[in-house]
């Protein structure tokens, strides 16, 4: 088959409605961004009875997760072992798979993995994390990395309410390190996928094309010219949506104009998810929200919006991980270990954090709300 189905529709706000025998179908598609496991945020995993639990890292944005119809991460770097006595941080990273349990726990459908970390432990390693799902999750819908050639030929599909969405995950570089000779398809490159054909294939499989690039310059709130050029090169392709991230900042959100007159949205980066990073611009992340409707034939993203998160960073498990910035308070943000990283961290504020998402997102962003938001 060249779909794979996920889990079955999650509960949560549909619109279903029949219009002069017309049937209408709406969705919401999520998704935050790096999933980063620094040798900290690894031992935050590790409890006084020696097991080894993540959930928290999603306590605070469950909601958010299980609402969402199809909700997603990516999941920077390779999930290889249980033992944490095996795992490494920055800057070859090797990830507990523990991690992957809490993720699939917290209501999350898809992970995307071409990033620049997945050759951290070569193919093996690849090898190790998609084994691990399909044998513990096989629900999870997994892309950008393969063990397999056939698989890597294949058009992940997700379907909800009627509704599907094929989605497609390239990578801009691997750190220098080369893909096996022979496996060269392990990893999703921008670099040696066909674009234009990907999407022809995914438009006999699915009613929307969403597009999850890892590109950019780390740090950096605005897109390059790679960005822009690929960017241009999606939406051209006829992709419907585009996600974006790597920098590990957010930036900031434009309507690109297919040539076939399609306005798609696209997220140049919606920063980390969670990490130990010890800059405060790399605690605000995004969550990309998408609301894709379909009428009859018709395929319409209706609406989209980019809400600010904070990744609230503490010493082990106690309240480690991540808030929506409109649940985020200054106690919060007074308690967060990024304070302790010296002078430059120590005026860390809520206020700060709003402040820095405006000035990234332009005169749209809502700072009463924490929201930048619109309809196409």
């Amino acid at each position: 088959s060249s779909s794979k189905q996920s889990k079955p529709k999650k509960q949560g706000p549909h619109l279903a409605t029949v219009t002069d025998k017309v049937e209408s179908s709406s969705i919401t598609l999520m998704m935050v961004g790096d999933m980063l496991a620094h040798t900290s945020l690894i031992q935050s995993g590790k409890l006084p009875d020696g097991s080894i639990n993540y959930d928290h890292l999603f306590t605070h944005m469950a909601d958010d997760f299980k609402n969402a119809d199809i909700a997603m991460i990516n999941q920077e770097t390779i999930l290889r072992t249980t033992d944490l006595s095996k795992t490494s941080g920055y800057p070859t990273f090797n990830s507990p798979q523990q991690i992957g349990d809490a993720e699939a726990k917290a209501g999350i459908d898809v992970v995307t993995c071409a990033t620049n970390h997945a050759m951290d432990q070569g193919f093996n390693g690849i090898k190790s994390e998609v084994e691990f799902w399909k044998n513990n999750h096989p629900e999870m819908v997994v892309t950008g990395i393969f063990e397999n050639e056939e698989d890597a030929k294949k058009i992940p599909v997700v379907e909800r309410n009627g509704v599907k969405v094929a989605l497609l995950n390239y990578a801009e570089q691997t750190n220098g390190i080369p893909l096996p000779a022979d496996a060269p398809w392990c990893v999703k490159m921008f670099a040696t996928s066909d674009i234009a054909s990907d999407v022809v294939e995914a438009r006999k499989v699915a009613d929307f094309v969403v597009a999850i690039a890892h590109w950019g310059t780390e740090y950096v709130y605005t897109s390059n010219d790679f960005q822009r050029q690929k960017g241009q090169g999606l939406a051209d392709a006829g992709v419907d949506a585009i996600i974006g991230g790597h920098p590990h900042v957010i930036e900031n959100v434009d309507i690109l104009n297919g040539k076939d007159g399609k306005k798609v949205p696209c997220f140049w980066s919606i920063g980390n998810y969670a990490s130990t990073q010890s800059e405060k611009p790399r605690m605000l992340g995004g969550m990309a929200k998408l609301t894709l409707q379909k009428t009859g034939k018709e395929c319409k993203v209706t609406e989209w919006s980019m809400t600010p998160l904070v990744t609230h960073q503490t010493r082990g498990n106690q309240n480690f991980g991540t808030y929506k910035l409109s649940d985020y308070t200054e106690e919060l943000a007074s308690q967060n270990w990024i304070r302790n990283y010296g002078a430059s961290c120590a005026d860390f504020t809520r206020a700060y954090v709003n402040d820095l998402a405006a000035q990234i997102l332009g005169s749209g962003y809502d700072k009463d709300a924490c929201v930048l938001k619109g309809t196409l």
